[in-house]
């Protein structure tokens, strides 16, 4: 028995040392390293940027308020006859208020003293523009001073006149266009209105006149000079 037991015993120490070799890792082997971790492909954006917003337009200057002194000579008188007499001599001053508005464009408002002569027959009365805008163009601007032309369309002007010596009244409406010529030096300028034409189309007058009312188509061709300031 006790034989027996040291040779079960010695099988079984055989068989450990036989399988240790095979459990344990190698000596002096160094651990494996672990595995790297997975790349993950980052999603790639294949819609192209915007471009970026074109720059905003210039902003155009404004145009100041202008007060000016005006004088007008009317250089002849054609047409109906009914509405217009090339003998008169014709002259007007007074004031010209432009005003500036929400676009480049300026309002014009004019009102003067008119006085008309023709022999023995005379008269007095006002001048008004009652609507009118122009378009200023700069041509020359430099840090003092500046020419600009201006188209002027006048819509609306009213002449309402009383005769010397009780010769009764009336009352002319007439439209026209003209171009302006300013050169400006420090806010002070001179204007003068070489081409200009009016078209007189009504005639309203009192019991002296007959027909009180007249129409038609008269052409009246003006010279205008403004002297003022802007402010």
């Amino acid at each position: 028995m006790v034989i027996a037991a040291h040779k079960l015993i010695g099988v079984a120490t055989l068989v450990l040392l036989l399988a240790e070799p095979a459990l344990a890792p190698a000596a002096g082997a160094d651990p494996a390293p672990p595995a790297a971790p997975r790349a993950t492909a980052r999603p790639t954006d294949a819609t192209p940027a915007a471009p970026p917003p074109p720059p905003p337009p210039p902003v155009r200057p404004g145009t100041p308020f202008r007060l000016a002194l005006t004088y007008t000579h009317v250089l002849s008188e054609s047409g109906d006859r009914d509405l217009v007499n090339d003998q008169l001599g014709t002259n007007a001053l007074g004031l010209v208020f432009v005003s500036p508005t929400t676009t480049y464009v300026r309002d014009h408002f004019a009102i003067a003293h008119q006085w008309e002569s023709a022999g023995a027959y005379s008269a007095r009365g006002f001048r008004i523009d009652l609507v009118s805008f122009g378009y200023p163009i700069r041509i020359v601007e430099r840090p003092d001073w500046r020419i600009d032309i201006e188209p002027i369309v006048t819509a609306v002007r009213g002449e309402i006149m009383f005769v010397n010596n009780g010769g009764g009244r009336f009352l002319r409406l007439e439209s026209g266009l003209g171009l302006e010529l300013s050169a400006t030096f420090r806010h002070w300028f001179l204007a003068v209105q070489p081409l200009a034409i009016d078209f007189r189309y009504w005639f309203y007058g009192s019991d002296a006149f007959q027909p009180q009312s007249r129409t038609g188509l008269g052409r009246i061709f003006p010279l205008r000079l403004a002297i003022g300031h802007e402010f």
